[in-house]
């Protein structure tokens, strides 16, 4: 194995971990990202593919099924994942244990689709580029749909979040425990500086 093949490895690893982690926090919609993200993926990847690749009927066909897949499981996730409103109007998202389990799912179809071009000795479909492009898509099937969601998505009166389905009105526990902790924080230090005060005060009439 040579050293660019091992770079390969650790740079697809690497974006695996952070692609996984990235979809389950709880994370602001940044509208402009949702077409930007697949778009910038897709430039490189393509760059990254030979030439020789779209001439090849064995390498389009390896690329075209990874392109059904991708879309399919992109479009599946986009359903699994949480899309809210909150009072203010922002937008947030939180990805689910199946949209863990279907990034799984793509990650093993891509495993299966790379044995298959080593067996036909048709590597060039299965290297970095063809991964990017491939994200691209998936990306870019998860994040229409999404969007879809969003724009079916209308506000409730009194400023509650709205959504679909019943899990995407509810801002995820972890959000609201966070802003209890950050309130307590606050009425701790102005209880403490409200002491100070009152002990310095003490003293001066002392």
């Amino acid at each position: 194995m040579n050293a660019g093949i091992v770079a390969d490895v650790l740079l697809i690893a690497a974006a695996v971990v952070w692609i996984l982690a990235r979809q389950v926090q709880v994370a602001r919609v940044k509208p402009r990202l949702l077409w930007l993200t697949p778009l910038l993926l897709a430039f490189f990847g393509i760059r990254s593919l030979p030439s020789s690749t779209w001439h090849v009927p064995a390498d389009l066909t390896l690329l075209a099924i990874s392109a059904v897949i991708s879309i399919g499981l992109g479009v599946w996730r986009g359903q699994t994942i949480r899309v809210w409103r909150d009072a203010d109007g922002t937008w947030w998202r939180q990805g689910s244990a199946l949209t863990l389990v279907l990034w799984g799912a793509l990650i093993v179809a891509r495993g299966l689709i790379y044995g298959a071009g080593v067996a036909v000795h048709h590597r060039e479909a299965t290297n970095l580029g063809a991964i990017l492009v491939v994200l691209a898509l998936s990306f870019a099937a998860q994040n229409a749909v999404t969007a879809l969601r969003m724009n079916a998505t209308q506000p409730l009166s009194g400023g509650q979040p709205a959504g679909p389905a019943a899990r995407d009105t509810v801002v995820p526990s972890v959000l609201a425990a966070h802003d209890g902790l950050a309130v307590r924080r606050h009425e701790r230090i102005q209880a403490r500086r409200q002491e100070r005060h009152e002990r310095r005060e003490t003293r001066s009439w002392g």
